[in-house]
């Protein structure tokens, strides 16, 4: 191997050179950066060893520079530092840096690494397109060469039981996006991907080179995404020994209310998740957040007594493709297109509030969800009714595998009013159940319509439970809420199964976006 060493220190220099020439190594000396320059242009090294300080041109300038070069970008550097924090923030992955005192044997190890490199893969051209098992070579291993060798290209991840590949965007050798679909037709995506990517040993992969430059939902530099990925390994490593394994089911063990309404954004979403979809595999992939995050969440909650393993819940989770529904297909791909852009980073979980001041009403609508759609609801709700009308989760309906509506009950009494806009966080709409005379009952739920509104603008409406069928909103009543328009108020008969389910879809076809 051909080493330069840049270094005006000669004892240094010497201790570091004797060390490679006995290793075998070529080695030539430049005593400023302009020098090592000229060198490396010339006759092109292996790796170059310099100090950050170097003079004239200082050491990681010198491999900005070289690096610019095609013909000197492949080159290894090892810096000389006096502490860890002299490194640059921003060094590339095929580099690394030797501390103070720079013993020659630590030289040695890094120049190892570097040649064990260039033997086992080789040099990759832009136009070559590769493949093999990550048991050979690893995703870490991988994306370093694509980094030396500034590939642009598509590398595709196969492994068993996967109905399609797994892909890493790179431009330039940089890491650009990362993509994990999943079997009910969502994906794990971005940086949260590629962390999990790293990790994997098993599966087959292949490399096809192309222009990928529209691709950009990464941006940090391939180095610190490597080395955050390993971080990240070993968090999770530490976690899933304590935890109950992938295929556990977890419900809440206690009200929500219970748990406090300033937690932290990621708290709430792994909340939300569990109530949807129960299985720890399923609420890490469907939480936005990093993979030990949410293992970190779900441990914690557990360990306060929070969350239980759920041993007795019918609930699967599964969408079933035989019961009815409130929606059109057109309206379900809406809601999901819409859950992407609103929420990328996590699952298409969709809340919508039920506010009301009458228990009885919301009992009568849940039961209304139950007969005309796939609607389950909460399993301690039918363990004990009286929750109904809480403060907390009511169930949720399944719209297809991957997506659906969370319904949480809201309190309608002013005195909730602080809530209100916690429970009205990143939702989709929300329903509104008044009681009592017409007018009057608009009047009483006034304030909560209005705060719904301001956080969804057009997507919140009235549900009337009406007996008899068929009654209408006075024109009093509408004169005294200007606001209301025909399509924020609906008349839920209490008789006629069809006239029901027309107002059902009438009003949820509101919410669609």
């Amino acid at each position: 191997m051909r080493a330069l060493i840049a270094d005006h220190d000669p004892i240094r220099f010497k201790g570091i050179a004797d060390a490679c020439i006995a290793r075998g190594h070529l080695v030539e000396r430049a005593t400023h950066g302009a020098a090592a320059l000229e060198i490396a242009l010339e006759r092109i090294p292996d790796i170059v060893i310099c100090p950050i300080d170097l003079s004239v041109i200082d050491g990681y300038r010198l491999s900005q520079i070289l690096r610019g070069n095609p013909r000197t970008r492949a080159t290894s550097f090892i810096f000389l530092v006096n502490d860890e924090l002299d490194a640059p923030m921003t060094m590339d992955s095929r580099d690394a840096t030797v501390v103070s005192p720079w013993h020659p044997e630590d030289v040695l190890d890094h120049i190892s690494a570097v040649l064990e490199r260039t033997q086992r893969f080789g040099e990759m051209r832009t136009h070559t397109e590769i493949e093999g098992k990550l048991s050979q070579i690893g995703v870490v291993d991988l994306l370093q060469i694509f980094q030396m060798n500034s590939n642009s290209g598509t590398l595709r991840i196969v492994r068993p039981n996967m109905p399609v590949a797994a892909h890493i965007v790179v431009h330039k050798g940089q890491v650009a996006d990362a993509v994990i679909p999943l079997a009910d037709g969502s994906g794990v995506v971005g940086e949260k991907a590629l962390y999990r990517l790293l990790a994997w040993t098993e599966g087959r992969f292949e490399f096809l080179p192309g222009d990928v430059s529209d691709s950009d939902r990464i941006d940090k530099p391939t180095r610190v995404l490597l080395m955050e990925g390993m971080r990240q390994k070993d968090e999770w490593d530490k976690l899933q020994r304590d935890m109950p394994g992938p295929d556990t089911r977890l419900r809440l063990a206690v009200l929500r209310t219970e748990i406090p309404s300033v937690s932290h954004p990621l708290t709430r979403e792994v909340i939300d998740a569990v109530e949807a979809y129960h299985r720890v595999d399923q609420v890490v992939d469907h939480c936005g957040f990093p993979d030990y995050q949410v293992m970190r969440v779900l441990a914690d909650l557990l360990a306060q007594g929070r969350l239980a393993v759920d041993t007795g819940s019918s609930l699967d989770g599964t969408y079933d493709p035989s019961l009815p529904s409130l929606f059109t297909d057109a309206q379900i791909r809406r809601m999901k297109e819409w859950a992407a852009a609103q929420r990328p980073r996590g699952g298409s979980i969709l809340k919508v509030p039920v506010a009301s001041g009458d228990r009885a009403l919301v009992l009568s609508f849940i039961e209304a969800l139950e007969q005309h759609s796939n609607f389950q609801v909460e399993a301690r709700l039918k363990r004990d009714p009286e929750r109904f009308g809480r403060l907390g989760p009511l169930g949720h309906m399944l719209l297809e595998d991957g997506l659906s509506l969370r319904f949480i009950s809201i309190p309608a009494e002013p005195v909730y009013a602080p809530l209100w806009d916690v429970a009205a966080y990143s939702m989709l709409g929300a329903i509104v159940l008044p009681a009592g005379a017409f007018g009057a009952a608009l009047e009483e739920t006034e304030a909560v319509f209005s705060a719904l509104t301001r956080r969804q603008p057009g997507a919140v409406v009235h549900l009337l439970i009406s007996d008899p069928p068929g009654a209408a909103l006075s024109e009093t009543a509408r004169q005294q809420l200007e606001h209301l328009d025909g399509g924020s108020f609906f008349v839920f008969p209490t008789t006629s199964p069809r006239e029901r389910r027309s107002a059902l879809r009438n009003a949820f076809a509101r919410l669609v976006p």
